[in-house]
This record gives C-alpha cells, structure tokens and sequence, in this order.
C-alpha cells in the first residue's frame, strides 16, 4: 500500500507540472572527431560521455553502477553508500580507508573530497563524462588517475519539470524528480530544484533475527540560483543534501550461502552530506574565468555490525566518522580555435577527518585467571588533518597544419598531520602527533595528428604523483606514515570515425611505471594501514566501439585490460617476498556489448552483457579472497511518446548470476552482488 500511495502521489505531481507545460529543451553543442555529447570526446585523451536520457535508458543511478560499461573502470561495492569502497582506472586506486583519491568526482565543478564520503547519485543529471589518465593539468584537485566530471541541467528560459518513478522487486521504489525556469521576465534570474529518493527491503535474510539487514533508504535533494546581468557573467549558488539511513552493510561470511547471514547484530548505517558552493564564470573576449568557492561536510554516524558474523553475543564495532572540506578554484581557459590554446589554474583545500571506533568482544582468560572468557572493549580517536595548494596549467600549439603539441605542468603542496589516542587490550596506547609535508612537480607532454576530418591518433606522457599521508588504524608510529605514489604514465590513443560515420571507435594502450604504490592491510582485525611496495607497473588496452548496425538498431562495447604488478614488494610485516603478485582491487578483463533499437513510433529497447575478470582483494593474492570473474545480462524494453511520456520495462541480472563485488580479507567475509531483479519505470517529462 505504501509504495502504490508514492507511485500515486508521483503521477498527482506530474500532472500537475503539466498544467505549466511549456516546450521541449534545445540539443545539446556538438564537436569533432569522436562523439557529439562532450568537448573532451574530441580531444586528444581517453574519454567516455553519457546524456542524462543515456542514463535513465541504460538504467544507471549512480557511478558505481556506470562504471561497467567503462573499459578499464571499476567500482568495489560495500553496500552502504562508498565508505570502504576502491575505485580503480587503468590499476591507479585509491585504498579502503586512508589514501587520497586517484579519481577524483566533480559535481557542478564541486570536488567530492575522499571517496568514502561520495553519497552523489544521478538525478536532474546532463552529461556525466569519464577521463581516463591523471587529469592534472585541467582541474583543481591533483587527479591522479582520472576525473567523474557531473554536471546538472541547466535552466532555460522557459518553464521545464520531470518525474521519474520506478517500482521493482524487493519493494524498491525511486523517485526522482527536477523543476527549473526564470524567475523574472528578463531571465536574468533563474532557478533549479531537484530530489532523489530510493529505498528497498534487504537482500540478506537473518533467520536468527528474522530480518532482512541490508536495507537502504536514500534521499538527496538540491538545487542552484543563477544570476545572469550580461550574456557573458553567471553567479550562481548551489546547495546539495544527502541523507542516507541504511541498515547493515551486505557483507557474509565466505564459504556459505552468500544471502545467509545469522548475526544477533541488526547493524545500522546512517550518512548526512550538506554541500554548499559559490560558482562565479565569466566569458571575456580573451579568455573565461572561473571561480569556485565550496565547501562540503559529510558524516557516518554509526556504522554499526557485528564483528564475528555470529549469534554469539559480544563481538560488535562500531564506527563515527565526519569530513570537513573547504575550498577555492580559479581557472582560466582561452578561446578555442587559435593557434595557442592555454588553461591555468590555481587551487587550495583544506580537510579535517574526525573518527572514533570501538570494539568489543571476548578473549580467553589464562587458567590462573580461572579460564573461561573476558568481555573487553578497544577504542580509537583520530584527527587527520590536510591543507594543500596548486597550481597548474597547459597549452597547446596548433600552427601547424593537422599537428597538436601539448604541454602541461602543475605543482602542489601538502601539510598533513595526525593526532590519535587509542586504548587496547593492554591499556592506553602511546598517543601519535605528527605531521609532515608532501610536494611535487608533474609535468606532462603530449602530440596529435588528425589524419584526416574523420581520425585522430596521439600520444601522452607524463609524471603524476598521489600524496602520502597517515593510517589512523594503526598503533605503531612507524607504520602510520606511507609515502607519496609516483606514476610515469604513457599512452598512445586512435579515435576514428569509420564507414561515413557508421563505426566510432576509441582504442588506447598504456603503460604507467608505478613507485611506492599504496596497498591497505588489516594488520590485527579491523586495525588497518597504508603500505607501499617499491615498485609497480599497469599497461594495458582499452576499446570502445559504437556501430549503427540498420537504421533504428546500433551496438554498443567496450574491452578494457588491465595488469598491474607488484614488481618489487617485500613484505614489511613479515619479510615475504610478493614481488610479481598482482595489485588489489583492479580486474584483468572487463568487457561489455549491448544492442540498442529505436523505433519511430516511439518503443525503444536495450539488451546487454556485462563481463568482470579476475579480481584481487588482498596484496598478499590468497585465492580464496579474490573473485574468479562474472557476467551479467541486463535488458530494458520501452515507450516514449512525443509529448513526453515514457514508460519501461527492465530486468538485472537476468540469469541470477552469484558474485562479489568486494571483500574483506581481515575478517573473510563478502559483499554479494545485486540478484536478479525486475521492475517497470515511468517518466513524465516538460
């Protein structure tokens, strides 16, 4: 009855939006070379693009879930929003808990900070666009593996409105919904308002508790005001809330049915994000200027679960952890289309990371104690503290005819710090105060050649470094400190257009000779720290394809491949050699294909196949902490009428695949992925 009364209460509100109807929203500008949706289609880098339409027909909320069609890109999945998850490019990652982020998320030109604390899903979304490669010289945070740059629609000056509802198994139910227009007869005054919302049952089952855990339940709401006095200034305010009150994470013990989980824990985990931004762009007949001033406070507040997995009282932790970020963005960019493009920029951040732990559980007592057992409790508190600065900018030369050189450099500079205090099982650690410094230079280099109208081949290089910092899960202060990660980066890249622009494809190789690469470990259970083997390596290939097979049918794929190897890495723990072992957290393989129909009456469909490689969790490379590889069916059937109305079938996992998208080696237990789910969406658009 709930979700029939929300399903009800959405088509009231579309109905409503339609008595302020107005006309359909113009297209979008269109570039060269590769692709019509984003400029950096067209440049020489690897890049991936999707519309907001692209989103709602491939069925992708958020980028964890768009991360499969991307070669060479992944997402690990906790369950609970992105605390704990790995994202990976090209073998570049960050670490579960402490490390800077390789890939770096832009919403609206806002950075999310670290990517535990990103809660962002896709609603009132224009274009998302994927940067493979460290990005350093384009934006203000180092990147140094890749950029998820989101942007939002933007008003016009008519009236527009959307609603977007869906209804699947396990009472999953999402709504979604957008309103923006002028706010004065001039237009110079506008506005954006939008709202997310999600919730669905578990997909665990407790039989000792008669629950279904894992439940989420999502909203996250927003909106910008923009002021235009002239064609060539925009000041706009945005603010952006999050608020995330889930149940357990989804991880089970391994070994046992993946869906089974007996815990007397219920678990918890509840996240709010608060995002506020002050964004200033001004077009000059020289150059642009941009200016943005932000700042973002996230927090889990608890994340609570059961230790050992088990009926058995008293093995519990419990998890507080908030993030401040502040920060300014300036960047300059020239007008395209002469000989000498140029960008510069300057950046400053400043992150304070607050966290508290506790966990109880039972140890054996000695026989001169009387055996048995003891409850004990261990806690930590922790402060990490980070204010960087950088500067950074390219250019190009175009004068000569068909030929591109490019040139960038950028410099940082980082001041971290921890403060931590912590009591174990045999009293009161030692406390850790220290605090240390980070700076690089990373240069970059680069050359194009168009072919011809229709192909484009390049070639970069270039230094990239990610910070060093501390690990607060650890006692010993010699191993709270881990270095920066150094990566010379080569790649070589074709983007074509073939058969009078029938075939696109995109293909690219790399290779990036890693030092200091950042593993994460569980040293003793759930106390953790960064370690950095000496030396690594990642090369690859990656190609994407889109095809228009007969008019209306086209297909679409992507092949990434990814080896990353630790190739000088002495254990320094135990002193074992696991030089040659393969890094964690980044596939082999991953592929997909999809066929997409469009038909003139209005009925669309989509079918595709998404395939995983091989997976790593653990450094040390135990088979039994890994995941062999998986594919996934999907398909989505539907109707879109001119007047805006659309409604769809779609179906997930559609042979029931079993599988993990992440797991914990300290306590041996995994994240299932998502089971085969049905659901019907509907659209109502203005």
């Amino acid at each position: 009855m709930k979700l029939l009364s929300i399903f009800l209460l959405s088509l009231s509100l579309s109905l409503f939006t339609n008595i302020v109807r107005s006309q359909e929203s113009g297209e979008l500008n269109t570039t060269d070379i590769y692709g019509d949706l984003s400029k950096y289609l067209s440049w020489p880098m690897s890049a991936t693009a999707f519309s907001g339409d692209d989103l709602r027909m491939l069925n992708r909320a958020d980028d964890r879930h768009l991360s499969e069609l991307i070669p060479n890109f992944s997402k690990t999945d906790t369950g609970i929003g992105s605390f704990g998850d790995v994202v990976s490019i090209r073998g570049l990652t960050n670490t579960p808990f402490f490390s800077s982020p390789s890939v770096v998320q832009y919403v609206d030109d806002v950075p999310s900070g670290n990517v535990f604390s990103h809660t962002s899903s896709f609603y009132g979304t224009d274009k998302v666009e994927i940067l493979r490669g460290a990005q350093s010289t384009l934006f203000g945070v180092n990147s140094y593996g890749g950029v998820i740059n989101i942007e939002s629609k933007r008003p016009s000056d008519r009236l527009e409105s959307s609603i977007t509802t869906s209804l699947a198994e396990y009472d999953a139910i999402s709504i979604t919904g957008t309103l923006m227009g002028p706010i004065n007869e001039s237009n110079t005054i506008s506005y954006r308002l939008g709202i997310s919302h999600f919730e669905r049952d578990g997909f665990l089952m407790n039989p000792f508790l008669n629950t279904s855990p894992d439940f989420q339940d999502h909203l996250s709401y927003g909106g910008s005001l923009y002021f235009n006095p002239n064609d060539d200034l925009e000041i706009s305010i945005s603010a952006s809330f999050d608020d995330f009150n889930d149940g357990a994470h989804r991880l089970t013990p391994l070994g046992q049915d993946p869906f089974t989980l007996n815990s007397d824990v219920i678990g918890s985990t509840i996240q709010e994000s608060e995002s506020l931004s002050l964004r200033v762009k001004n077009s000059g007949d020289a150059f642009d200027f941009l200016s943005v001033t932000y700042g973002r406070n996230w927090e889990i507040n608890p994340y609570y679960f059961d230790l050992d997995f088990s009926p058995n009282p008293g093995s519990e932790a419990t998890i507080i952890q908030s993030q401040e970020s502040r920060g300014q963005e300036f960047r300059l960019t020239s007008k395209e289309g002469t000989k000498w493009d140029w960008s510069a920029g300057a950046a400053y951040n400043d992150i304070e990371v607050d966290g508290y732990t506790s966990r109880s559980f039972f140890i054996p007592l000695p026989p001169e104690f009387g055996g048995g057992f003891a409850p004990v409790t261990t806690t930590t508190d922790y402060t990490l503290k980070e204010e960087s600065y950088g500067l950074f900018g390219q250019v190009s030369y175009n004068g000569v005819e068909n030929f591109g050189f490019h040139l960038g450099l950028r410099g940082d500079t980082y001041d971290k710090s921890i403060s931590r205090s912590a009591f174990g099982l045999s009293g009161p650690v030692p406390k850790i105060d220290e605090s240390t410094d980070f700076s690089f230079i990373s240069p970059r280099a680069g050359i194009d050649v168009e072919l011809s109208d229709s192909s484009l081949i390049y070639l970069n290089s270039g230094i990239a470094y990610k910070s060093g910092g501390y690990s607060a899960f650890i006692d010993d202060p010699k191993l709270a400190l881990f270095n920066e990660e150094k990566s010379w980066t080569k790649e070589i890249g074709l983007k074509k257009r073939w058969l009078d622009d029938q075939l696109r494809t995109n293909i690219a190789i790399f290779h990036n000779d890693i030092n200091d690469y950042q593993v994460e470990r569980s040293l003793v259970a759930t106390d953790y720290a960064i370690l950095n083997a000496e030396e690594a390596r990642s090369y690859g290939a990656e190609i994407e394809l889109s095809a228009e097979i007969f008019s209306g049918i086209t297909l679409e794929g992507s092949l990434g491949s990814t080896n990353t190897e630790l190739t000088k890495y002495i254990d320094p723990i135990t002193g074992s050699d696991l030089s040659g072992n393969k890094a964690p957290f980044v596939p082999e393989l991953d592929a997909s294909i999809a066929a997409n129909f469009k038909h003139d009456s209005g009925i669309f469909a989509r079918l595709e196949l998404i395939h995983q490689g091989e997976i790593y969790f653990s450094d040390q490379n135990d088979p039994t902490i890994s995941e062999n590889g998986y594919t996934l069916l999907n398909a989505t059937l539907g109707y879109r009428s001119e007047s805006g109305y659309e409604i769809s079938i779609f179906g997930g996992n559609l042979t029931d695949e079993t599988y993990y998208v992440n797991i914990s080696p300290d306590i041996r237990a995994g994240t299932v992925g998502i089971p085969q789910m049905f659901g019907v969406r509907a659209r109502w658009e203005y």
